[in-house]
């Protein structure tokens, strides 16, 4: 967006400053190196808006008096809030297949794409002044306007096409047959879950390939093939992910991780969102934790009767360190909650400390790591020590400080329970070892090592019974 002529003489033929005071800025701006518009604007002679309004017209951009503009409803659920607010822009109406946008700054082209990648459609840029649009803004996303209170509905209505077909997988329809083919990108990622929760799926797996994009569901432990759309559908796909899970749209360079609480089928379920950038985009993968399908019981877990009862005579043990092993996705997690709802009475003090939390439990205190801002497992639990538990929860003992604050909340008055990466309890003791575990303190600190497989279902519908000789 060049602007085609020198701004001092734009303003001096527009009348806006006089050659005194723009001999005077352009002092200012020699010797500071600051712009020349804002030197005008420090020194009084020019508002931030007439300055706008200038570079739009020069650079071809309308510029929109919108105080009194009415946000068609279409254009407001395109664009989530905190994104608007973020960008100081208003989302006006759709033209010709297009998102028109007035912004406070159209010049910021890191805005635009972002607004881009959120609507899934083009951007048209217009400014306005910025007090004016920070007041619609307001208005428009709390409901305050008569035509955004009257029609705004809950999903986006900007369709994209998404003429996908269904690749025969469990539930999923015949092999062949198409896809709704005006679905909103809020729509289609709302059907991609609910249809993960109606099968049970424990993930949901969006794979950018090079032509296609494809669904898959980790059904029983084994992934199912869930759907391929047009390779057209990914940004508008992906961008609606990221924007519910809380992750920056903008970023696609890097890893990153979210959570979203979703009501679906009027039930709420937790989704865990992880992005990874690959060759042909961002593949993105959503576990799914839903806790009325999770039986938060040690008599649900299909244990055995005598190992049970080891089991809950270890939990019951006032001190020492009890680590689950087994794979990714093993139930670990499960068997230490289900343990935490048996512990939980009222003379107890339970603290967790996770990443990240997966279910809610009542009375029971979690916490979430978070590097970023210095939370990590071995602060975390350093803290932990000095609000007086009973047990405390460790999410996984992942390095040598974690694991040297673990054994010795351990060995003076906590029960702590925790999960280490080993595929067999006897690979325990030597994975501690290696982290600097000092073995006479294993020896007086570790109640019981629990070792688990997850075992796949029969079929409800079509299993035998079958006598084992």
């Amino acid at each position: 967006m060049p602007v085609k002529s020198r701004l001092g003489d734009r303003l001096l033929e527009t009348g806006l400053i006089t050659r005194h005071q723009l001999d005077r800025a352009l002092e200012k701006h020699a010797s500071t190196g600051a712009k020349l518009g804002k030197t005008l604007i420090d020194l009084g002679y020019l508002h931030p808006d007439q300055l706008m309004k200038t570079l739009c017209e020069d650079a071809g951009i309308p510029y929109m008096p919108i105080g009194d503009a009415l946000p068609s409803p279409g254009a407001i659920t395109a664009v989530p809030e905190a994104l608007a607010k973020k960008h100081n822009a208003i989302p006006l109406r759709l033209e010709n297949g297009r998102l028109l946008v007035a912004m406070a700054d159209p010049f910021n082209m890191e805005s635009v794409t972002a607004l881009e990648r959120a609507a899934g459609k083009p951007v048209k840029v217009a400014a306005g002044p910025r007090d004016d649009i920070a007041g619609l803004l307001r208005r428009a996303y709390s409901g305050a306007l008569p035509s955004a209170q009257s029609t705004i509905p809950e999903r986006d209505p900007l369709t994209i096409p998404v003429a996908g077909y269904m690749a025969g997988g469990p539930g999923m329809g015949r092999p062949g047959e198409p896809v709704e083919e005006s679905a909103t990108a809020a729509k289609l990622v709302e059907e991609i879950i609910r249809r993960g929760t109606t099968l049970g799926a424990t993930d949901i797996h969006i794979e950018p390939l090079e032509e296609v994009t494809k669904v898959r569901y980790r059904l029983d432990g084994l992934l199912q093939e869930g759907g391929t759309y047009p390779k057209s559908v990914q940004p508008a796909l992906i961008s609606r992910i990221k924007i519910i899970a809380g992750l920056d749209i903008a970023e696609t360079r890097l890893p990153q991780d979210g959570r979203v609480r979703i009501r679906t089928d009027n039930r709420h379920i937790d989704l865990r969102v992880s992005t990874f950038p690959t060759l042909h985009g961002e593949d993105i993968v959503m576990r799914i934790l839903d806790r009325s399908r999770v039986a938060l019981n040690l008599e649900k877990l299909g244990i055995e009767a005598d190992d049970l009862t080891l089991l809950r005579a270890a939990f019951q043990r006032p001190h020492g360190l009890i680590p689950v092993t087994g794979p990714t996705g093993s139930g670990k997690t499960t068997t230490l909650y289900s343990a935490m709802v048996e512990l939980n009475n009222r003379e107890h003090c339970i603290i967790t400390l996770e990443d990240p939390v997966e279910y809610e439990l009542a009375q029971i205190r979690q916490s979430q790591i978070n590097v970023r801002a210095g939370l990590t497992f071995a602060s975390g639990l350093r803290s932990i020590l000095r609000h007086d538990p009973d047990t405390i929860l460790v999410g996984e003992m992942r390095d040598a400080e974690t694991v040297q604050i673990g054994l010795s909340a351990a060995l003076t008055g906590h029960l702590v329970l925790t999960t280490l990466h080993t595929n067999t309890a006897a690979g325990a003791i030597p994975r501690l070892l290696d982290m600097g575990a000092e073995p006479f303190v294993l020896t007086s600190s570790v109640l019981l090592i629990i070792s688990q497989r997850l075992v796949r279902a029969l079929c409800k519908e079509c299993k035998v019974e079958t006598v084992v000789p």
